[in-house]
């Protein structure tokens, strides 16, 4: 056993398809090879895999061929007859390979036959080219004459190594071999590897650090002993760690200072200006915004050369922006919102000043169901009026990430008030399963509604995603609907908002996908669960599918629960399909279990909410009406009345969930 090492040398790589593109070639080469344990190692100019202690074996197939009948085979002496040795000849078998076979309802004379197929290499060999190939990078590129071949960039080395063995793996017109490349600026030439246990050894050596991990290890302890250094603490916008980590193979920290007449710009415009064009990390002390920042170079900064020509670059960006800045103050968000209706969002949906007016429309509904005074109505419909006029802004024209926060912004020194302020920036919480909550009812409020009409306007227009494709984020605004909801406790149906729109298309779709998400949503607590809840409950009220699914996960392992599951599912199988009734007819009762039954359901029928205790309590009528009574009697009219009396209780049932759907084990 040998260990085993390929690397794809490449002209510096998108940080964005570095790990994507490790994750789809381990998946592939852990197929042919027929090991789960693959490292993968990836910087800007190398894609690497290492394997340790890989043995090279050969797949093995086994196969049973079946010969004549086992008395056929063997005449009265048990010698072997003409038709088994014409078998054996056949099959190039012996008489000690034979062995006695059941098929059917007969016994046979069978032999296994073994085949050696090819090793994983050879197979790895073979496929190689086309697992390159069919990497899914978002854009590829050729460089070379045939037009086969294509990646994210140009391949320039293949490293192959087999413990010391080259192997002949190819990719077009390049072969694989042991050299290698280190840092472009701080490696001279070739190296070639010995053996694939030297590869991290000598890269390191050579200001590479493949590991990706560890890369990002460096960087966060340089950035935080820098900033340390100086009193104060690192801000870290979201995925500006992971994106540096892949556009450097050695990191260097580099510190510098911006001029302090830029920190009269918002905190979060700076942060951004500098992580957007730069990917410099800004510094805070006494959660306040210093002028310092860090940026990671990819070169050894041995004079201050490095450091100055960051300190430029960032400064020419924070004079645009603060340009931008004093210009936006210049004009009020009011008198922006009728120039929204030259901002088209599509064309069957119509300008962003439409979607505001249909936002007033929903959010006064939204007021009504939620029971707003006139004073939060008031906020709310300000909040609404103004919540996309940023859009004209210059700052969000040219960064578009501080959308409805700058609009917070403005707002605010424009004299709005705080919460009207605030729900402009809020409308766009949560980003992700991971962003915060609006704080506000306002930003709340608004949030929803947004959300909403992304959903049933996109649905309507046709705008429906598919597989992984969702250019309008509709899979992010159901979740983000359902965490404020289910924070908020509001038993939204969106039903409720369908009147704004006059006509909904595709509204079986929008359930359909809604369902999907809430699965998706609530996955913790078992897809049976959400599914059951799903079968009898409409998606287009979120609240409710959450708090039952809830509900019934509390109980799952319990006897109230098992007793639910059982005695649904015998009421259940006696059902005709397709039965409808639920007219009850007390007279025809002639059974003291009947009317037990009956009363019980009569008494949760008035209930307005059931729990899993209160259908439990059905589980004793239901099995002494199986056990004493015959259902399908003789005499028609009063079998029907006992089959509308169970259809009765399964639609009791029913107002929880279909519990057909749940997965159980019975608890004694």
């Amino acid at each position: 056993m040998k260990d085993l090492l390929i690397e794809i040398g490449t002209e510096e790589l998108p940080p964005s398809v570095i790990e994507p593109a490790l994750e789809f070639i381990r998946e592939r080469l852990s197929e042919i090879l027929k090991r789960e344990d693959i490292k993968t190692y990836g910087t800007p100019r190398r894609l690497a895999f290492y394997v340790e202690k890989f043995e090279d074996k050969k797949e093995i197939s086994e196969e049973i061929v079946v010969g004549p009948p086992w008395k056929v085979a063997f005449d009265e002496e048990g010698k072997p007859t003409k038709a088994l040795e014409g078998f054996l000849k056949k099959q190039g078998a012996s008489l000690e390979e034979v062995f006695k076979h059941s098929k059917g309802k007969g016994e046979y004379v069978a032999i296994k036959k073994v085949q050696e197929g090819k090793s994983y290499l050879d197979n790895l060999r073979e496929s190689f080219e086309d697992i390159l190939l069919s990497v899914p990078f978002p854009k590829r590129m050729r460089w070379t004459s045939s037009k086969k071949i294509s990646f994210s960039r140009p391949v320039r080395w293949l490293v192959a190594l087999y413990g010391e063995e080259v192997l002949d793996l190819s990719f077009g017109d390049l072969k694989a071999g042991r050299k290698t490349l280190g840092h472009r600026f701080l490696s001279k030439g070739w190296i070639e590897l010995n053996d694939a246990s030297e590869y991290l050894k000598v890269l390191e050596e050579n200001f590479v650090i493949p590991d990706i991990d560890r890369r990002k290890r460096m960087i966060l302890e340089s950035i935080e002993q820098m900033a340390h250094s100086e009193g104060g603490k690192p801000e870290y916008p979201e995925g500006l760690v992971e994106e540096v980590t892949n556009l450097v193979e050695y990191p260097f920290p580099v510190l510098g200072r911006f001029d302090e007449k830029f920190l009269e710009l918002p905190d979060k415009v700076i942060i951004t200006v500098s992580a957007h064009h730069q990917r410099f990390f800004c510094v805070s002390k006494n959660g306040k915004l210093t002028n310092l920042f860090i940026g990671i170079s990819n070169n050894e900064p041995k004079t201050d050369l490095i450091r100055r020509g960051y300190e430029k670059v960032l400064r020419a960006r924070l004079e645009d922006a603060l340009f931008f800045y004093k210009e936006d103050l210049k004009k009020k968000l009011e008198d922006l919102v009728p120039k929204l209706s030259g901002v088209l969002i599509h064309p069957k949906i119509g300008t962003v000043l439409d979607k505001v007016e249909r936002l007033k429309k929903l959010a006064e509904r939204l007021c009504d169901l939620f029971g707003c005074d006139e004073d939060q109505k008031r906020k709310v419909l300000r909040a609404v009026h103004l919540s996309k006029a940023d859009l004209l802004t210059e700052m969000v024209k040219e960064l578009d990430e501080l959308q409805g926060y700058m609009g917070y912004v403005y707002a605010f020194k424009q004299g709005e008030e705080e919460e009207v302020a605030l729900a402009i920036y809020e409308q766009y919480k949560p980003r992700g399963p991971e962003d915060e909550l609006p704080k506000t009812f306002t930003g709340a409020l608004l949030s929803v509604a947004d959300k909403a009409d992304d959903l049933i306007s996109f649905f309507s227009a046709g705008e429906i995603p598919r597989g992984s494709s969702d250019p309008y984020g509709l899979r992010r605004s159901a979740f983000g609907i359902f965490r404020i909801i289910e924070d908020r406790g509001w038993d939204l149906d969106l039903r409720e908002l369908f009147p704004v729109y006059g006509k909904v298309d595709n509204q079986e779709e929008l359930e359909r996908f809604l369902s999907q998400r809430l699965e998706s949503y609530l996955e913790d607590y078992g897809y049976d669960l959400v599914r059951a809840v799903l079968a009898v409950h409409s998606p287009l009220r979120p609240l409710e599918i959450i708090e039952r699914v809830k509900e019934l996960d509390k109980f799952r392992n319990t006897k109230e629960f098992s007793d639910v599951c059982e005695a649904y599912r015998r009421v259940v199988k006696i059902l005709p399909k397709g039965w409808e009734s639920v007219e009850v007819k007390e007279k025809l009762f002639r059974e003291k279990e009947e009317f037990a039954l009956w009363e019980a359901v009569r008494e949760l029928e008035d209930k307005e909410n059931l729990s899993i205790k209160d259908l439990a309590g059905l589980k004793e009528p239901i099995d002494d009406l199986f056990d004493k009574v015959l259902i399908m009697d003789k005499n028609e009219e009063m079998k029907n009345n006992r089959l509308s009396l169970l259809n009765r209780t399964k639609l009791l049932f029913n107002r929880v969930a279909d519990f057909s759907k749940v997965l159980f084990k019975e608890v004694s």
